[in-house]
């Protein structure tokens, strides 16, 4: 199936996001997980998923019911899908570790997360 956006950046970069995300939405191959990011970011918004505009116009979508989570720039290319993680739910034991490593964010729930995200 032809893709609605211009895809990820480069097979470097959708092998390098399919690698670390590609799991959480069980995608079996990187062209998979690239097909779904296409359908969430670029097609239709779909009933209950909140969207928003950077000013540089970059549009971010955010599915409270998947938790999946993704950005579009404003040439409609993908710079990222994937399912963020609230440090809060990652074992103590883990979590500094988790959050130095960009693995998980500060912020007490996804959706706050993404409105933070959407005022960048």
């Amino acid at each position: 199936m032809p893709l609605i956006t211009k895809g990820f950046e480069s097979i470097r970069q959708l092998k390098r996001h399919f690698s670390e995300h590609g799991d959480d939405f069980r995608a079996s191959n990187s062209n998979e997980y690239e097909q779904m990011a296409d359908d969430f970011l670029g097609g239709e918004k779909p009933e209950g998923v909140h969207e928003c505009v950077r000013r540089c116009g970059a549009r971010l979508r955010y599915d409270p019911s998947s938790e999946a989570y993704g950005v579009l720039d404003a040439q409609l290319i993908i710079r990222t899908y994937y399912k963020p993680v609230p440090c809060s739910t990652v074992p103590f034991h883990e979590r500094e570790t988790t959050r130095q490593s960009g693995r998980c964010h500060t912020c007490p729930n996804n959706f706050i997360y993404f409105t933070q995200e959407c005022k960048k």
